[in-house]
């Protein structure tokens, strides 16, 4: 430390002698850029300074905004204040989950502390963690942190296993065993955190060789492969490396049994494995997610509702603030699995993740119900959805809770008997209601008035007090005097009430107004003036409805004529649209019968070149023909063309056995006739193609020769066999039971000894 410092005070005596004398130009520039650095740095702190205050400030007037949690936290990790960061993450993780990175940020900062506060710390942190997401890293970094702290207290001098080191292994066993129950249900990833927890138990085999210890191995290792995991193959064969380490003896049983085991867990492990890579490939989208979901739910092979929910684990990392996913999770936990310490702790997670879902803070409540939780337990959950900004900027959301507290307000209530206070609870409680969808949407408000018709129909049938039902339905047509369903919905009402002539009146004023569908609202009075209507009320309808048609009808067809005004500009785009399409078809045509000619050009092309190359071919052998019969006739004819040259050469080969004095004339025969079938016209090539073939077929026949044998003896590459004697006498079946015998026992004695190595792969072979 002397050192260091002596070497600092000299750095500072040579930097300020430098800065005093001025000696060179040289150290004036290095401290300048030292300063300038220096400010630099400072700049960069003052702004940190700044916009952390200016975030702490929005952090209190709306302490909801994950993104400036995350930027506030970050700020102060870079300005190095560890009281305030530890306080920012406590003060975000109250309101919302962390992600992994931001967990393992957090864990990683809290094992510096290596005090027992700080151990106790940090292991809180880890349950915490995990109550988030499911996340691999995460547990896997506790199980890091578990086995370093076994082995700083497992030393090698330890050699038998008293009653502190009992217990010692037996705590530290339990706690990787909770990362492996954790984890158990993730086909792909589980073998990460199985594998050190078997090793931990080898070695602690290793070390004492106790029989109670290889039992719990032995039972390790066929809870692991009755397991559903893709890496089932890996633990199969280590089992076999256990098996033949401890128990070489019956390894040939001890692997048959557990091959059983096995092949079930392998055949469904390879159907899953299907859909992990379709996850991998499609970069986990959601719909992957729900395809694999979907089949998990109707798969038989090792079906279980925990992989089920492990499944939904996984896309909830992805998508954790996807309401539809947990409504669906949720959904599916009610329906298969009404576990209430599962379902309370998933809606509470769901809660965290999208706190502006009113479908979720609607689940919750209802499960705080249906556990028979405290009154005001469930109160103060609606309390705080309504109390969540976000939810109150959606109408849908917000409608959701208000349904779900007047549902729980009304079944509290004992119609039979009711109690006064619960009544006027009720009423109070569609009064708030009211009042906070006014206050939220004062313009539009509820565009299909759930709670009025709600309230109005509690009012009536429950309360039996009509004139506030009366005042909701007319408030509710005054508010939404354009909606057709607005109006029947209170004409229904009236009529369920048997109050006849008020839907006439109603029907009247309804039909008077620019409604939105007139055509429904006229059919449904004329059904209701046909089941309840007098006579008069039919008759007025028939007038009403007469008005209000001639209405529409001039209305359509003031339409229709402004439609018309346009319909010239209209007809003569599409005329000139017509004429483009016709030239466009005529281009193509041009260019199609451009393309034939030139590909039809082509392939005569190819053909001159080829009957030109096979005219070159058979020119030698035409040569050497002539001078084997002693004839060396050159008939003087006219050049022939690349097509008669390929049929020269045929009629050539063809008549090598016929005499020499007919070449000649055959020669002058064929040129002449093949002259005549060859065309210079090329629109003609293509009719007579057929009937050039037919000419040459009846024209050059090609003359076939007499079979003369020949003797075996002077047969190019031919050879006798040689004769062997086969004895006289057959075989009985004793004799060949014999030989077969004699035979197995020959293979028995060369055939090389089998190992455990060779027993195990032909099991691993003989399934795939």
């Amino acid at each position: 430390m002397d050192a260091v410092e002596e070497k600092q005070v000299d750095v500072n005596m040579e930097m300020s002698e430098g800065v005093v004398s001025e000696q060179t130009m040289d150290g004036n520039d290095q401290n300048e850029a030292a300063l300038t650095a220096e400010e630099l740095e400072g700049q960069k702190t003052m702004q940190a300074y700044d916009e952390l205050l200016e975030i702490k400030e929005k952090l209190m007037e709306d302490n909801t905004q994950y993104e400036l949690h995350v930027k506030y936290i970050e700020l102060l990790k870079q300005l190095d204040l560890q009281d305030q960061l530890e306080e920012a993450r406590v003060a975000m993780h109250d309101i919302y989950p962390l992600t992994e990175p931001l967990w393992l940020d957090w864990i990683n900062d809290a094992k510096k502390d290596t005090s027992v506060e700080g151990q106790i710390k940090l292991l809180s942190l880890y349950n915490h963690a995990e109550q988030d997401y499911l996340s691999i890293n995460i547990w896997k970094d506790y199980v890091d942190y578990i086995l370093d702290k076994f082995h700083q207290g497992f030393s090698e001098d330890i050699v038998d296993q008293d009653e502190s080191v009992s217990e010692f292994i037996e705590q530290t066993r339990q706690d990787l065993l909770k990362a492996v129950r954790a984890t158990s249900a993730h086909v792909k990833s589980s073998q990460d955190i199985w594998k050190p927890y078997s090793e931990f138990e080898l070695e602690i085999l290793e070390r004492f060789k106790d029989a109670d210890q290889l039992n719990l191995v032995r039972k390790m290792y066929m809870d692991r492969l009755a397991t559903l995991h893709i890496n089932c193959e890996d633990t199969f064969s280590a089992y076999s490396t256990f098996v033949s380490n401890y128990d070489n003896s019956n390894y040939e049983d001890t692997m048959v049994k557990a091959n059983k085991i096995y092949a079930k867990t392998k055949k469904a492990a390879e159907e899953r494995d299907q859909y992990e890579m379709q996850l991998s490939t499609a970069g986990y989208s959601l719909d992957a997610f729900q395809q694999y979901i979907e089949y998990e739910k109707r798969t038989k092979n090792m079906h279980s509702l925990v992989y089920v929910r492990s499944i939904y684990e996984r896309a909830i990392v992805y998508y954790c603030t996807d309401p539809a996913l947990w409504d669906d999770y949720i959904l599916f936990l009610i329906e298969q699995a009404k576990v209430q310490v599962f379902l309370e702790t998933t809606c509470l997670r769901a809660i965290r993740n999208c706190p502006w879902s009113g479908t979720l803070w609607a689940h919750l409540a209802r499960l705080m119900e249906f556990g028979n939780k405290e009154d005001d337990q469930i109160d103060d959950i609606f309390d705080r959805a309504l109390s969540s900004k976000p939810l109150l900027s959606s109408v849908e959301d917000l409608v959701a809770v208000l349904l779900a507290k007047c549902d729980f307000k009304r079944r509290k209530i004992d119609w039979e008997d009711p109690d006064d206070d619960e009544v006027m609870d009720l009423r109070v409680t569609f009064e708030e209601c009211l009042q906070y969808i006014s206050e939220a949407f004062p313009d539009s408000g509820d565009p299909f008035y759930r709670i009025e018709k709600y309230y109005a129909y509690i009012s009536a049938k429950r309360l039996g007090d009509m004139d506030k039902a009366k005042e909701l339905w007319q408030n509710v047509v005054e508010h939404h005097g354009l909606n057709t369903e607005a109006w029947i919905d209170y004409i229904m009402f009236e009529r369920d009430q048997g109050h006849y002539e008020k839907c006439e009146s109603l029907f009247k004023q309804a039909i008077q107004k620019n409604i939105d569908n007139p055509a429904r609202l006229i059919s449904v009075w004329t059904s209701v003036e046909h089941e309840i209507g007098t006579l008069a009320s039919y008759e007025t309808s028939l007038v009403k409805i007469n008005q209000k048609s001639k209405i529409l009808a001039r209305q359509w067809q003031a339409q229709s004529q402004k439609q018309a005004q346009h319909q010239p500009q209209y007809k003569q785009k599409q005329e000139l649209s017509e004429e483009q399409k016709a030239a466009n078809a005529k281009e193509k045509k041009e260019m199609d019968r451009k393309k034939k000619s030139a590909h039809r050009l082509a392939q005569k092309q190819r053909a001159k070149e080829k009957k030109k190359e096979h005219a070159a071919e058979h020119k030698a052998p035409n040569e050497g023909a002539t001078h084997i019969h002693g004839q060396h006739t050159n008939p003087k004819v006219e050049e022939p063309t690349e097509a008669s040259a390929a049929n020269e050469s045929a009629i050539s080969a063809a008549n090598q056995d016929a005499t020499p004095s007919a070449e000649p004339a055959n020669s002058e025969q064929d040129a002449s006739s093949r002259k005549r079938k060859l065309s210079t016209d090329d629109k003609e090539d293509d009719e007579s193609a057929k009937k050039h073939k037919s000419n040459e077929t009846e024209h050059f026949k090609r003359p076939i020769a007499p079979f003369k044998a020949k003797p075996r003896s002077i047969r190019p590459n031919t050879r006798r066999g040689k004769s062997v004697k086969l004895p006289q006498k057959t075989l009985s079946r004793n004799d060949v039971q014999t030989i077969k015998e004699a035979n197995t026992k020959e293979d028995t004695q060369n055939a090389p000894e089998k190992t455990n190595d060779d027993f195990r792969a032909m099991l691993l072979s003989s399934k795939k």
